[in-house]
């Protein structure tokens, strides 16, 4: 199995996490699974000092040190995460099950390693590349509006457009529909014939039914649509219906793609900051959190001082 590399460098660090996602993380189970195993009483912490295993909420900080147990059994590692890709056939709906019956992601999913979930979603007309995973952080990181990860599709339009038609420059302009503007980065002609014409679009805003939303409003006649690539991942030889696991490099582009682990890391860390921040002003200090926040901030300082000296 080829998967994304899953080990971390001295500057990532595990970073303290709430019980409910450390578990999801490390037994690949849902958050709805967790709360089962939580309410049954079957998890407990062991904190470095303490005498005995601890029942914590779940919302409760986990760090690095802590041993998490379940059923008294500590909880080791974690399963390897998995990343891959699926080029998506027409008339699939981008859910693990549909309410309706009708054909969805459940025979992918079944035959891709477990944990692995759908990042985002194309419509059941859509056909294209749709990314998997067992990362959260990744997926999060991807689907993130700030981040503009690009997507690029190929749109067959049932119109004659020329490169001065105006509702080429519209759809990079903006568009409005529902009160927002939606638009594209990039807009080219890739072929053109008396009756049809095939256009390369590429998107870093993602809302939902975004091209199908645009072409109804500058009434381009759209045939069909397809997505061909997220980031620097490709459909290149992948045939429609298949999937494949993505290698080391291509995860590794993936991530520099949406800011790269430590610019990841910088806002969870931001984050950590706030909640300390809030709980003092609120007269009930993360005393434990504070001090690995002090801590954290003490070896960044060092090892900028290092490089600098280096």
């Amino acid at each position: 199995m080829v998967t994304g590399p899953t080990q971390s460098t001295d500057t990532e660090r595990q970073l303290p996490r709430r019980l409910r996602k450390r578990v999801a993380e490390l037994l690949n189970l849902s958050l709805q699974d967790v709360d089962e195993r939580w309410h049954a009483g079957r998890l407990r912490v062991h904190v470095p000092g303490s005498a005995e295993p601890q029942w914590l909420p779940l919302e409760a900080l986990v760090f690095e040190e802590d041993q998490v147990l379940l059923d008294g059994i500590a909880i080791a590692g974690g399963p390897e995460r998995v990343y891959a890709v699926l080029n998506k056939p027409k008339h699939v709906t981008s859910t693990a099950s549909d309410p309706e019956g009708k054909s969805d992601l459940s025979p992918y999913l079944r035959a891709m390693p477990p944990g692995c979930f759908a990042v985002g979603r194309l419509d059941r007309e859509t056909t294209g590349l749709l990314l998997f995973t067992s990362d959260g952080d990744l997926a999060n990181a991807v689907l993130r509006p700030d981040h503009e990860t690009t997507k690029t599709y190929w749109l067959w339009l049932d119109d004659a457009i020329s490169e001065q038609d105006p509702r080429l420059a519209r759809l990079t302009a903006g568009v409005p529909h529902d009160g927002e503007q939606l638009y594209a980065k990039q807009v080219r002609i890739l072929a053109r014939s008396e009756h049809a014409t095939e256009l390369e679009l590429t998107l870093t805003q993602g809302k939902k039914r975004q091209i199908r939303h645009m072409c109804r409003a500058l009434d381009l006649h759209l045939v069909h649509l397809h997505r061909r690539q997220i980031g620097p991942l490709t459909d290149a030889n992948l045939a429609l219906g298949s999937w494949r696991l993505l290698n080391a490099g291509e995860v590794e582009a993936l991530w520099q793609a949406v800011g790269g682990r430590q610019d990841l890391r910088q806002r969870k860390i931001l984050a950590l900051t706030r909640q300390a921040s809030t709980a003092r002003d609120a007269g009930v200090p993360l005393e434990r959190l504070e001090r690995w926040l002090e801590r954290e901030s003490n070896r960044v300082e060092d090892i900028a001082r290092v490089r600098q000296q280096s």
